[in-house]
């Protein structure tokens, strides 16, 4: 899992990702109440927490068209997302100070943020030791990473593994190149310097996306 994908793979994904959010556009879904709810549930767990300060600098990676950061108070709000461009036509929070890039290379300066949000993104990337690397890289220490994705146990697991390293190699599409047990998760994360707390489930999201919180030590 610690090799890159190669670059048409990765085009090739972020193909089927414009796909998915100018659908969604389309058909109006975006800040749909089914959306918020969820946003809003991830807001709930997040705050129990430690509730937000309005000082503090929150960035919402790989928002897509709606974000978590439309429902939370008043704190400094940034976004970014490797489609940003793209993304604009289709209608983006005016409120939110949004910025193009990748995860893996994230065009802020060390510490600069008291939280990051990383929403059913890890299993889309290019890196994701190297994206975590980066987070890891502009928080701030005792700063929080807030992380859902889709996680596998048992022979499910291996198999998906398995036809996914197959799908990479022979350059098939797919959205999702990668594929995460919970244990695979906790330890990339611990690798870059987080602590990581075992995960939950959030109301609303696939039985099987784990949420994941963690701070930065």
């Amino acid at each position: 899992m610690r090799a890159a994908l190669r670059t048409e793979v990765w085009k090739q994904a972020q193909t089927g990702h414009l796909e998915t959010w100018e659908g969604y556009a389309r058909r109006g879904e975006k800040g749909s109440p089914e959306r918020a709810s969820i946003w809003r549930a991830i807001l709930k767990e997040v705050e129990e927490r430690r509730p937000f300060d309005p000082n503090e600098r929150v960035l919402d990676i790989g928002c897509g068209l709606d974000s978590v950061l439309d429902f939370t108070p008043d704190v400094k709000r940034f976004t970014l997302d490797s489609l940003m461009a793209q993304l604009r036509p289709l209608g983006l929070n005016p409120e939110l100070m949004h910025t193009a890039g990748l995860l893996e290379q994230i065009p802020y300066a060390d510490a600069s943020f008291d939280r990051v949000f990383l929403l059913n993104v890890l299993d889309h990337v290019w890196d994701p030791h190297s994206g975590l690397r980066e987070i890891a890289r502009v928080i701030k220490p005792g700063g929080k990473l807030f992380l859902s994705v889709d996680v596998y146990s048992g022979r499910r697991y291996w198999v998906k593994r398995l036809r996914k390293f197959y799908d990479r190699r022979r350059g098939a599409r797919t959205k999702h190149p990668w594929v995460f047990a919970v244990p695979d998760v906790q330890r990339i994360l611990s690798e870059m310097g987080f602590e990581v707390r075992p995960p939950v489930h959030i109301p609303g999201t696939k039985a099987r996306r784990s949420f994941f919180s963690a701070e930065r030590t």
